[in-house]
C-alpha cells in the first residue's frame, strides 16, 4: 500500500517515523506489511516546509500526535457496523498512512486485519471566471489541498450519532425561527465546534445521522492549502465542505458507511461548472500478505442499472387517486418506485484460499438534482469514469496529476452512456492494482454562498470476480423479461453487493410522513417536488410547469413558497389528500438502538490527568468497568420513547495484534453478562419502586427465582439454584448469574446540585407522548468488577444497549443493539498493587524474545506495528507509592534507560485531550497512573532508541521509601 504513486507524502513521514524508532523496527514494521517506502523525490524538508501541521514535536525532540488533520495513529473510525472505516479532515476517506497509523482503512467483517479499501480521495473541480490569470479559470482541488479551516482546537473530527441532544434530524432543537419569515429554523447549526447561524450558542440544533457519526469541516483556502505544492501550485476555487461519515449498527444496514458532501461556494463571487469527484483505491486482501494489492481486478459495471419496485398501498407515497384529472379514480398516483444503483468494485483475483471472502463497491447515493436539468444534473449518475492499473500515463488511460488533467476527465463524459447514464466500461483479464476515479455534476452558475449536496457509500459484501463477471448480461435478461420483482430477488440472491446498494438507496429514500416544520418541507399538492420562493426584494416572476396533460402557468414571489412538479413524477412530491396536507420525505429512515453508553474505557476519560476521572479501570488482579446511563436519557429517535432495556458487558483476552488489526475482531468478543434494567411502570403508568415487600413480621420478602449459573458467595461454587431476588427501580440484573449491579450512590448526577435532565415518551404509549423525565448520570453510575485477569496481560471490553422495538400487536416486535467494538488504545491491563518495603520484581523474568510471535508462550507480546515497533515489554511490579525514578544498567554499570513515575505510557497511541470547559490536556496515561499504581513498563527499547540485547541487566528504583536494587536477564 505506502507503494501507491498518488501518495507523494509518505516518503517524508516514513523519514520521521525511523527518527523516532529502532531501524530494525522499521524493517520489521515493512516485512510484515509487505510494503515498501515510496520514492518521488521529495525530501523530508520539502514535505515538513509544505506540511508544518503534520511535524508537531515536543520539547523532548519525540514526535506527537497532530491534532489537524487527524491522520496519525487512532483517529476517527467508524467501528459500529460491519466495515471498519477510518474518516480524516483533510479530503480523504481511509488510511493510507499505514506507515504512521495502524487504523484500518477498509476493513470487513470487523477488525478482520483484511482491507478492502486504501482510500478515496475527494476533489471539486469548478471554472472560476472571475480569475483574471488564465490558470485559475478551470482549477481542481484535491486531496490534501482541502483542509481544516483552522489549526484552532475547534476545527477537529466530531464524534455524534442518531439521538444525540441537540442532534434530533428535521427537527427545530433550540426552537429558534428565521427573523424574517417566522418560520423554524431546522437543522441549521452543523456539528463542528463553531456558531455557524449567528445566535450565540454552539452546536445546538444539528442533524445527527446513524449510530456513530463524524462530522467536520474543510477548505481549499487556507493557509496550508496554499502551501499544499505537489505536481503543480494549488490555485483555490474558494470552497468549504462539511463532510458527514456515518455508519449503522442495526441488521440490514452493517455493510455499508456513508458520506456526504455539503460543499458551499465562500468565494465571493460566481463558480460555474462545479463538480465533484474522488480518486477511489480499493485493495482486497490481508494485509499480512506482502503487496496483497497487485492481484486485484476491476469490476466498472457492478453493480449499476434500474429498479423497478412496487409501491405498497398502505405506503403514503401510494396517494389514491381521488380526481379525475390526475387518473381513474381508486387508482395509486404512484405504483412503483425506480431505484437507481450507481456503484462500481474491485475483486481480488482468487480470494486468497478465503481470507479475502469479500467485494468493496463504491456507490453513489445522491446528489443535488434539478428536474429540468438547466442547473444541475436532472437525474442520478456518473459524469466520468476511467479505471486503471497504478502507474499508467494519463494519456493512455491513467490518472489525472494535475489540475488541468483532472478538469479534462471530470467534464469529458469518458466511459458513461448519455442515454442510460451507466458505466460503459468493462472489466480488465490483468491483474494489477486498480485505481478508479469518477466525477459528477455539473453544477452551473453555482452563486456565492449557494450549496451542492453529493452522498456516496463503501461498501463490503461477499463475492467474488468470477460470479460478479455474469452480473452484466443477467442485468439484461431481467431488463428483457420485463424487470420482474421475482427475477429482482433473484438478482439480489445471486449478487450480494447489488443487494447492499439496493439496501443503501432504498435507505436513503426512506419515508414520507406528517411534518410540523417550516413550509419549505411540504409540498401543497400531489407530484410537486421543487419549491420556489425569490429573493427578498425580487420582483414577482411566471413560472411556468409542462406536465402533459397538466399543464399550468404560477406567479412566484418573495414571500411564501409555490411549488412545482418539474419532474412530471407522483411519486416525488407525496400530498395526504384526506387530511389536505403535503408529507415530508425523510431520508435515512431506520431504526435505531439506544447508543452504548461512555465508559471509563474511552480515551476521553481514561487518562491520568482527567480531572473528572472518578473510577479508574485497572486495579491489582481486577478492572473495573463503568458506564453512565446515557441510553436510558436518549429517546430513540423515530418514536420519541425512552426504549432501552438494558446492558451486555463484553470482554476479549488473549489478543495478540493481528498484522493491520486496529482491535479485536467479532470473534474475539464473549458476554459476560446481559443486564437487564428493572424499570417498569403500573397499568395506571405510575413507576413501580421495587419487586419486593414487607411481610407482616417486618421481613423483605422478593421474588424467588431459578437462576442457572448462581456463583455461591460462601462457597465460590457455580451452578442452578432458586434464589431471592431484589430489584429497586434503576438496578440491573443478570438471569444467568443473579447478579445484581445498583447505581453507585457515590456518583452525582451531572450539574450536581442543578442536575441536568433529559425528557422523553413513556414506552408504548401511542400515539400521543406521555412525557418521562429522566436524570443523567457520568460514568461510575453503573460498576461492574471483573476479577477473572491477570496483572500486565491486555483487555478490551464493550458495553452496549438493547431495547425492544416494533409493534408486539401485529408481530414484529424486535431487540436492537450497538455493536461491541473497541480499538488498541481502549485496552487496560490490570496493574499490581503499589507496596512498602518490599522488593520490587520484574515480569516476566527471564523475558524469552523468540523472534516469532507464535512461539511466545502467551498473548502477553503483541505484533509490532506503527505506534509500538517492538510489541514486546517487561514490567516493573511491586513499585513503591508516591513518585519514583527507576534506573536500568547493564552488568558493566551502562545506564541504558532512566523511567519516571509521570512518564507517559501510550502517548505514541493517544492524542491531547480537549475536556468539558475547554482545557487541553495530555490524553495518555503515566507509569503511575493511580496512586495505587505499581506497576511500570518497558517497551525493552534504550534511551538511544535501540533495541536492547541479551543479557543479564541491574535496576534501581529510588522513591521515598529508599533504593531498591534488582536484576533482571533478557534472552533473544
Amino acid at each position: 500500500m505506502i507503494s501507491k504513486a498518488w501518495r507523494p507524502a509518505l516518503a517524508g513521514l516514513a523519514l520521521l517515523v525511523a527518527s523516532a524508532i529502532p531501524a530494525s523496527a522499521v524493517e520489521e514494521l515493512g516485512s510484515l506489511a509487505g510494503h515498501k517506502p515510496d520514492i518521488d523525490g521529495w525530501s523530508d524538508a520539502q514535505i515538513r516546509a509544505a506540511y508544518p501541521e503534520f511535524y508537531p514535536v515536543s520539547a523532548n525532540g519525540r514526535v506527537q500526535l497532530a491534532a489537524a488533520p487527524d491522520i496519525f495513529n487512532h483517529g476517527a473510525v467508524l467501528t459500529v457496523g460491519d466495515v471498519y472505516m477510518k474518516v480524516t479532515n483533510y479530503g480523504c476517506i481511509g488510511n493510507p498512512f499505514t506507515n504512521v497509523s495502524s487504523d484500518p482503512s477498509g476493513q470487513w467483517p470487523g477488525a478482520s486485519s483484511v482491507e478492502y479499501l486504501n482510500a478515496f480521495v475527494f476533489m471539486v473541480g469548478g471554472v472560476n471566471l472571475a480569475s483574471t490569470d488564465p490558470a485559475g479559470v478551470r482549477r481542481v482541488s484535491y486531496f490534501r489541498e482541502w483542509r481544516p479551516p483552522t489549526l484552532d482546537p475547534e476545527d477537529k473530527m466530531y464524534p455524534t450519532y442518531d439521538g444525540q441532544l441537540n442532534g434530533a434530524r428535521f427537527t427545530n432543537d433550540d426552537g429558534d425561527v428565521d427573523p424574517f419569515y417566522g418560520e423554524p429554523r431546522i437543522d441549521e447549526d452543523f456539528l463542528d465546534g463553531r456558531d455557524n447561524d449567528g445566535d450565540g450558542k454552539i452546536d445546538e440544533d444539528f442533524g445527527a445521522v446513524g449510530q456513530q457519526e463524524f462530522t467536520c469541516v474543510i477548505r481549499d483556502d487556507t493557509k496550508e492549502a496554499l502551501n499544499a505544492t505537489f505536481n503543480e501550485k494549488h490555485i483555490p476555487l474558494g470552497l468549504e465542505c462539511q463532510q458527514s461519515a456515518w455508519a449503522y449498527s442495526i441488521p440490514g444496514f452493517t455493510e455499508f458507511n456513508v458520506v456526504q458532501y455539503h460543499v458551499t461556494n465562500v468565494s465571493g463571487h460566481m463558480l460555474d461548472s462545479l463538480m465533484v469527484g474522488w480518486l477511489v483505491d480499493m485493495d482486497c486482501g490481508p494485509v499480512s500478505k506482502a503487496n496483497y494489492f497487485s492481484d486485484d481486478l476491476d469490476l466498472p459495471f457492478y453493480p449499476q442499472g434500474e429498479f423497478p419496485i412496487a409501491v405498497p398501498a398502505s405506503d403514503t407515497r401510494s396517494q389514491i387517486g381521488h380526481d379525475p384529472n390526475l387518473g381513474p379514480p381508486n387508482t395509486p398516483l404512484c405504483s412503483q418506485l425506480v431505484y437507481r444503483v450507481n456503484g462500481f468494485s474491485i475483486a481480488d483475483d482468487d480470494g486468497d484460499d478465503g481470507h479475502t471472502p469479500g467485494l468493496p463497491t463504491f456507490m453513489l447515493i445522491n446528489y443535488t438534482m434539478d428536474p429540468l436539468g438547466i442547473s444541475g444534473p436532472k437525474r442520478l449518475q456518473f459524469l466520468s469514469f476511467r479505471s486503471y492499473t497504478g502507474g499508467t500515463p494519463y494519456s493512455a488511460g491513467g490518472g489525472p496529476s494535475i489540475d488541468q488533467e483532472r478538469f479534462e476527465f471530470m467534464s469529458g463524459g469518458e466511459n458513461v452512456d448519455a442515454t442510460s447514464g451507466f458505466i460503459t466500461a468493462d472489466a480488465s483479464d490483468t491483474k494489477g492494482d486498480y485505481v478508479q476515479v469518477a466525477s459528477v455534476g455539473p453544477w452551473r452558475s453555482v452563486a456565492n454562498g449557494q450549496s451542492v449536496d453529493v452522498t456516496v457509500a463503501f461498501g463490503v459484501r461477499g463475492g467474488s470476480y468470477v460470479k460478479a463477471l455474469n452480473y452484466k448480461t443477467d442485468y439484461q435478461v431481467y431488463v428483457a423479461n420485463g424487470s420482474k420483482s421475482t427475477d429482482l430477488e433473484d438478482l439480489r440472491r445471486k449478487y450480494p453487493a447489488l443487494d447492499n446498494a439496493l439496501t443503501a438507496q432504498i435507505a436513503f429514500e426512506g419515508v414520507w410522513e406528517p411534518h410540523d416544520g417550516a413550509k419549505n418541507l411540504f409540498t401543497d399538492y400531489h407530484g410537486r417536488e421543487t419549491p420556489i420562493r425569490l429573493d427578498r426584494g425580487t420582483p414577482d416572476q411566471t413560472v411556468l410547469e409542462n406536465c402533459e396533460g397538466r399543464e399550468r402557468s404560477v406567479t412566484v414571489n418573495s414571500r411564501e413558497f409555490s411549488w412545482f412538479d418539474f419532474d412530471c413524477d407522483y411519486c416525488t412530491g407525496v400530498y395526504d389528500f384526506a387530511n389536505s396536507r403535503g408529507l415530508f420525505h425523510k431520508t435515512w429512515n431506520a431504526e435505531a438502538p439506544p447508543p452504548n453508553p461512555n465508559t471509563n474505557l474511552g480515551v476521553k476519560y481514561n487518562y491520568t490527568d482527567n480531572p473528572d476521572r472518578q473510577v479508574a479501570p485497572e486495579g491489582d488482579k481486577k478492572i473495573t468497568v463503568a458506564w453512565d446511563n446515557l441510553s436510558e436519557v436518549t429517546p430513540d429517535p423515530k418514536s420519541g420513547w425512552y426504549d432501552c432495556r438494558g446492558y451486555k458487558i463484553w470482554k476479549v483476552a488473549n489478543w495478540t495484534r493481528p498484522v493491520g488489526s486496529p482491535g479485536p475482531n467479532e470473534s474475539d468478543w464473549s458476554l459476560i453478562g446481559e443486564f437487564r434494567l428493572f424499570d417498569y411502570v403500573d397499568k395506571n403508568s405510575q413507576p413501580i419502586a421495587n419487586n419486593h415487600f414487607v411481610n407482616a413480621s417486618g421481613d423483605t420478602v422478593c421474588p424467588q427465582l431459578y437462576v442457572p449459573n448462581y456463583k455461591d458467595p460462601t462457597t465460590g461454587i457455580v451452578g442452578p439454584a432458586t434464589v431471592p431476588i431484589c430489584l429497586t427501580r434503576g438496578d440491573l440484573w443478570d438471569r444467568q448469574s443473579g447478579q445484581v449491579i445498583h447505581p453507585d450512590p457515590a456518583i452525582q448526577c451531572v450539574g450536581y446540585p442543578n442536575c441536568e435532565v433529559d425528557h422523553g415518551c413513556l414506552l408504548g404509549v401511542a400515539p400521543n407522548c406521555l412525557p418521562v423525565y429522566r436524570t443523567k448520570y457520568p460514568v461510575g453510575h453503573y460498576q461492574y468488577v471483573d476479577d477473572e485477569v491477570k496483572d500486565g496481560f491486555l483487555y478490551f471490553y464493550s458495553v452496549t444497549a438493547f431495547d425492544s422495538t416494533g409493534d408486539p400487536t401485529v408481530g414484529t416486535l424486535a431487540e436492537l443493539s450497538g455493536r461491541r467494538t473497541a480499538v488498541e488504545t481502549e485496552g487496560v491491563s490490570p496493574q499490581v498493587a503499589t507496596r512498602k518495603g518490599k522488593g520490587v520484581w520484574v515480569v516476566p523474568n527471564p523475558y524469552r524474545g523468540f523472534s516469532q510471535l507464535s512461539k511466545r508462550p502467551s498473548s502477553w507480546d503483541l505484533t509490532p506495528n506503527a505506534s509500538d515497533p517492538t510489541g514486546t515489554h517487561i514490567d516493573f511490579m511491586g513499585m513503591p507509592p508516591g513518585q519514583w525514578t527507576l534506573k536500568i544498567f547493564t552488568v558493566a554499570g551502562d545506564l541504558v534507560e532512566v523511567m519516571k513515575s509521570t512518564d507517559p505510557v501510550n502517548d505514541a497511541l493517544r492524542a491531547n485531550v480537549t475536556d468539558d470547559s475547554g482545557v487541553s490536556r495530555p490524553g495518555f496515561n503515566r507509569q503511575q497512573d493511580t496512586a495505587n499504581d505499581g506497576e511500570a513498563r518497558w517497551n525493552l527499547i534504550s534511551r538511544n532508541g535501540q533495541d536492547v540485547v541479551s543479557g543479564i541487566y541491574l535496576f534501581t528504583v529510588e522513591s521515598s521509601q529508599g533504593t531498591q536494587r534488582g536484576r533482571f536477564v533478557i534472552i533473544r
